[in-house]
């Protein structure tokens, strides 16, 4: 079993258990006396629905992925934003669901209990069940990426391991006798743990000297920097593209089973989709012409697949419409009903349109404005990558990359959205569709997205 495996499973025994003992603590408080059998058992079908929903909408809301240090800032707020969705997911649960109890104030005091003993396990419980003694490692690495990795492992606690060095390109070349102070650090150190990446020159010149020695001296697990980085952050070091890696994750096409039943897919929910929301349309374009004069639609060109261009379509929300160009610096500003709509995403159903024509899938990279487009394409080497597949509605990055930018060309916070899109363009597949279609629904209904 995994490290993520075994997190995933404790995280979701812990807050099960959580849930049942806030039941038992909301009959106590409530009727003021030991909960009886047949009062648990009255109570503990409904509740224990109620509970699966709720574990639903942790899933969806992230409170199961990985515990990094960014989500772990964020998780008190996160607990109490998706405990008050999941108290008004019980209340809509008890009057469509004809269960025979009234728990209007069980509900209030079952909220209350059971989100501080949830902030208090995922904020200080679960610690209590991470190892308590971390391996030592070294990593051998160069850049800023080296840095994040070190950051990221070395201040939060639900790894086993930890660095105690880092041991880079100017570390190396400074040193004459590199090699056997690097033994001795090892020796020294209790180092366990050897973390390489195979971009660091340095890298190719002592670790065939580590290899050798450590099957006569140490008991060392050695650990692909690149591998380890995508597995942390859910992304590609960009210090590790470069045509190897384009030659191997990329240039091989994928299945074709896999893109052929995509391609279904994404006609067949396009078309089922169209179908429900078509009654919303009349209901938008009035709401839209009462706000203001002008077009329905607005119209806009992004940058397809293999660099195609496509053209996409929106309900216009603001009081003008730009040309692609102009958009970048435009000075138009939201309608009221155009607030609305781009708050509830309703203003990209049109697209709908797009994904049946082929220009758009469900899941891809987020289609760019072809300006912008040429300015990373000659900014960022690679970038041109991201257009190896077809866009889509949502993407890997728009559910992971926190910090995406808006607007205007921005190279640093592009460059780390192209490194979640060409993790996606490596591990592509029908599970990380789904779990990216899931967070996006969760995001739209939870309004936790931007």
């Amino acid at each position: 079993m995994g490290e993520r495996t075994r997190e995933l499973m404790l995280l979701i025994f812990g807050d099960a258990i959580c849930f049942v003992v806030a039941l038992w603590l909301t009959l106590l408080i409530r009727y003021l006396e030991l909960p009886t059998w047949e009062r648990l058992d009255l109570h503990l079908g409904p509740f224990l629905l109620m509970t699966a929903v709720w574990l639903l909408i942790f899933l969806s809301a992230g409170l199961y992925d990985k515990h990094t240090t960014l989500l772990k800032q964020a998780l008190r707020n996160k607990i109490i934003f998706v405990q008050l969705t999941n108290v008004v997911t019980a209340a809509l649960l008890f009057v469509i669901v004809p269960f025979g109890i009234t728990p209007k104030l069980n509900l209030v005091i079952y909220l209350v209990i059971s989100t501080i003993l949830l902030s208090w396990w995922r904020l200080f419980g679960v610690h209590r069940f991470t190892p308590k003694e971390r391996q030592r490692a070294i990593l051998i690495a160069d850049g800023q990426e080296a840095i994040e990795l070190v950051d990221e492992i070395n201040n939060n606690d639900r790894y086993n391991y930890s660095f105690v060095r880092i041991i880079d390109a100017s570390v190396a070349s400074n040193d004459g006798k590199f090699e056997d102070k690097l033994l001795s650090l090892i020796e020294r150190e209790d180092i366990s743990i050897i973390v390489a990446g195979k971009e660091s020159t340095h890298a190719a010149t002592v670790m065939p000297v580590i290899f050798d020695r450590s099957f006569l001296q140490f008991q060392l697990t050695f650990l692909d920097f690149t591998t380890l980085y995508e597995d942390t952050f859910d992304r590609v070091p960009l210090s590790a593209i470069g045509y190897d890696w384009f030659i191997t994750q990329v240039s091989q096409s994928k299945n074709l089973m896999y893109d052929f039943v995509k391609r279904i897919t994404d006609v067949l929910a396009a078309v089922v989709l169209l179908v429900v929301v078509s009654p919303v349309f009349p209901l938008v374009a009035l709401a839209i012409r009462m706000d203001d004069a002008g077009p329905l639609l607005y119209a806009t060109e992004r940058t397809g697949r293999f660099g195609a261009l496509i053209t996409l379509y929106k309900f216009r929300t603001k009081n003008g419409s730009d040309s692609a160009e102009a958009a970048l610096q435009s000075e138009l500003v939201d309608t009221r009903i155009g607030t609305f709509l781009r708050k509830t995403r309703i203003d990209e159903l049109p697209q709908l349109v797009n994904v049946l024509r082929g220009d758009l899938s469900f899941i891809g990279p987020r289609p760019e404005m072809p300006s912008l487009a040429a300015v990373y394409a000659e900014k960022i080497p690679y970038y041109s990558t991201r257009h190896l597949i077809k866009p889509g509605l949502s993407g890997w990055a728009q559910i992971n990359d926190l910090d995406a930018p808006r607007g205007g060309v921005d190279i640093e916070r592009t460059v780390s959205k192209l490194s979640y899109d060409l993790l996606y363009l490596k591990r592509r597949s029908f599970m990380l569709d789904m779990q990216i279609g899931v967070k996006t629904l969760a995001t739209i209904l939870l309004r936790t997205g931007s």
